[in-house]
């Protein structure tokens, strides 16, 4: 089983198995203790880095995770859950599949006082969603830091 995902209500920390990931976090604090994650790394090259990580779960479900540095800070994580028989065509997830990570992520969320609905909660550390997202037709499950 990978390392677990995990989200502090009150705070946003971001938790990866024991590390903690504190909003705004500086990357170079953070990439260290998360190397032996990190499957691969995008720099856009305007401020805005992105580090995807894997081996972990969420609700004890396979996971992989996105974070996006800008300036060098954590703003944003987004993530992925994997459940077991979701269904698949043309090696995509349909949209039953879809409803069911949503389904998922928000109770996973709502069982450790995270409670989310289908447009971004906004807490005083930042927003959650988890929701369809129609674009990319996928799972958008994620949070975004504000400045303090």
């Amino acid at each position: 089983m990978g390392t677990e995902i995990t989200i502090d209500p009150h705070t946003g920390i971001l938790g990866v198995g024991d590390l903690r990931l504190r909003p705004l976090e500086l990357k170079s604090e953070a990439e260290p203790q998360i190397a032996h994650l990190v499957k691969w790394s995008q720099d856009h090259g305007n401020g805005y880095e992105w580090l995807y990580l894997g081996w972990l779960t969420f609700g004890g479900q396979p996971a992989s995770l996105g974070l996006c540095f800008h300036d060098g800070r954590l703003e944003q994580a987004s993530w992925s859950v994997q459940l077991p028989d979701a269904p698949i065509e043309g090696g995509w997830p349909t949209r039953e599949a879809i409803d069911r990570e949503v389904a998922f992520v928000r109770k996973t969320l709502a069982q450790d006082g995270l409670s989310i609905g289908n447009n971004p909660n906004t807490f005083h550390w930042g927003e959650a969603w988890s929701s369809f997202d129609g674009k990319g037709s996928i799972a958008s499950n994620g949070l975004r830091y504000r400045p303090s």
